[in-house]
């Protein structure tokens, strides 16, 4: 058979449009639950691909707690002490972003629980999460960096696994983003349509959440030079800085990279727990009260 230039030219065009249906053979869905995601998770996380990045810079204020947030104790360890013990099978090295006046009494810390596998990136000022990703990024060396936040407690290995195999595997997105649909969320992914995600809501921010909605759970996967881009990217969208706290928020990332289709798949895999951050101690008793440690 033969096709013309013009012809070969918007078949390559179809080609690049349609993405995951060329790439591999494969149709990727945008949202995935663990029961239909068999055929795209890599068979076992490979550490060696993989930079924890931490953003740890919160005091405990609202804890009444006068070190920082990540050193606070929850049923008789520390927040730092349960995230290296989930996180030292999955991740090769890890990058913690730390305050100023925070770091001096951390790193003692992390020699503790993580002794030659940590570098330290420092947030000068409390610009947003955004701000403390781009800080502690180019320390990454990694394919892969896996973002978590220094106050998740209840995040359960077999999810974080799920996840990590589902950007390894072979349909090669550029970011994962685990979810939960709960009631009175913190967060809430919009959506439109095809399911890709268009805005973020957040109610620090002054938004009007809906009553039930789909929240983040403070774990976020890249691939580390298309984060970088990304991140790039955000910096100079208006949606990024919010609107009450005026801060470089991270989240709306997520619509940028989702813009394409086959960028961004999202696990609708959490639970409510999981998403759960310890700010309070109302939220640390919860976690603990309802059997989420």
């Amino acid at each position: 058979m033969v096709i013309a230039a013009g012809g070969l030219f918007l078949a390559y065009y179809e080609w690049r449009r349609l993405g995951a249906d060329c790439r591999y053979g494969l149709r990727m869905a945008r949202i995935v639950v663990r029961e239909n995601a068999s055929d795209l998770l890599d068979t076992a996380v490979d550490p060696s691909l993989w930079t924890a990045l931490i953003p740890a810079a919160g005091r405990g204020s609202r804890l009444a707690f006068d070190k920082p947030k990540i050193l606070f104790p929850v049923g008789g360890a520390t927040i730092l002490e349960r995230l290296a013990e989930l996180l030292k099978p999955l991740c090769s090295e890890f990058v913690f972003v730390l305050s100023p006046d925070g770091a001096p009494i951390v790193e003692p810390e992390l020699g503790a629980v993580l002794p030659g596998r940590c570098q330290v990136a420092i947030q000068k000022i409390p610009r947003g999460m955004g701000d403390a990703v781009a800080c502690g990024l180019p320390a990454v060396r990694t394919e892969n960096v896996l973002i978590v936040w220094g106050d998740q407690l209840a995040l359960k290995s077999s999810s974080l696994e799920f996840s990590m195999r589902l950007l390894q595997g072979k349909a090669r997105p550029d970011a994962v983003c685990p979810t939960v649909i709960r009631q009175k969320p913190y967060i809430h992914f919009e959506r439109g349509a095809g399911g890709a995600v268009t805005g973020i809501l957040q109610q620090r921010e002054g938004d009007a959440l809906p009553s039930e909605g789909e929240s983040d759970s403070g774990v976020f996967l890249f691939r580390t030079a298309r984060l970088r881009q990304y991140l790039n990217l955000l910096e100079h969208e208006k949606a990024a800085i919010g609107a009450q706290t005026g801060e470089w928020n991270f989240l709306p990332i997520f619509p940028l990279v989702d813009r394409e289709p086959n960028r961004l798949i999202t696990a609708r895999i959490m639970t409510e727990a999981e998403s759960v951050g310890v700010n309070t101690v109302a939220d640390a008793e919860y976690l603990q009260s309802s059997g989420g440690l």
